[in-house]
């Protein structure tokens, strides 16, 4: 919540006594904690405060150990957490990565964007949206409803139905997909997408068309269109490329 603060967000109610005890947590990066709260009426949340501030542009994990529910099950070894300070990218540090415009008839266009930065961000602070046909914007979009931190590297995937995301393609990382509710419309033959900052600034946008795909592809109903380098221009035809048949035409969260 700040630079002193943490939330942790557990799946099911603690014992209060386990979850307020400090010492059953750390942080590394150099940074001690000074306090631990259990947070009613659930119990499901702690609040950390640490004794230094965390510093921007940096990734600290939190572990959690001997921490039990109310039957006195102890935290099993999926008990770590990355945080930090998130920030706001700028043009070019949150781009467009993948696109898939033309699903099969039984599927939903998603798109991936690419964290080409060294920032956190947060994807309740991240927004979507595409253009119509006379060029404004529209149907602007928030990715998350609650704080989702988007880290350096990471591939996040927005689309409509993650289930049958995964049905359609391989999904490496299921935890990197964002359902969006009534997402933004992609049609088939051209058109535009859009990735905007808290500050309501374009960090990236693509004007695609159908005939980016590759020349030789008789039907690209179902195959994606992938950047090839997350540093070249956004609206370079050579920068992009239909995803590979041996990759299943799309490779969404990676």
């Amino acid at each position: 919540t700040d630079s002193l603060t943490f939330i942790l967000i557990f799946d099911e109610p603690l014992d209060s006594l386990a979850g307020a005890s400090i010492c059953n947590y750390s942080v590394d990066g150099g940074l001690t904690l000074q306090s631990a709260v259990s947070t009613p009426p659930l119990f499901n949340q702690v609040q950390l405060k640490l004794s230094s501030p965390m510093m921007l542009n940096s990734i600290y994990t939190i572990t959690a150990a001997n921490i039990t529910d109310c039957k006195s099950n102890r935290i099993g070894v999926y008990n770590t957490a990355r945080t930090g300070l998130p920030s706001d990218p700028a043009p070019g540090e949150w781009i467009i990565n993948e696109i898939l415009f033309n699903p099969r008839s039984n599927a939903n266009d998603f798109v991936e964007l690419f964290n080409n930065s060294n920032k956190i961000l947060d994807a309740s602070k991240l927004f979507i949206a595409s253009r119509n046909s006379s060029g404004s914007m529209q149907s602007v979009k928030v990715l998350s409803q609650v704080p989702f931190y988007i880290f350096p590297g990471d591939h996040i995937v927005v689309t409509e139905d993650a289930d049958n995301l995964a049905l359609q393609y391989l999904v490496k990382n299921p935890g990197q997909v964002l359902v969006i509710s009534s997402p933004p419309s992609f049609p088939d033959d051209e058109g535009a997408v859009i990735s905007l900052n808290f500050q309501g600034a374009v960090t990236d946008e693509v004007m695609y068309k159908d005939d980016w795909h590759f020349k030789l592809l008789v039907n690209t109903e179902g195959v994606s269109l992938e950047r090839i380098d997350p540093s070249g221009y956004s609206q370079d035809p050579a920068n992009w490329h239909s995803a590979a048949s041996t990759a299943g035409y799309g490779t969404p969260t990676y």
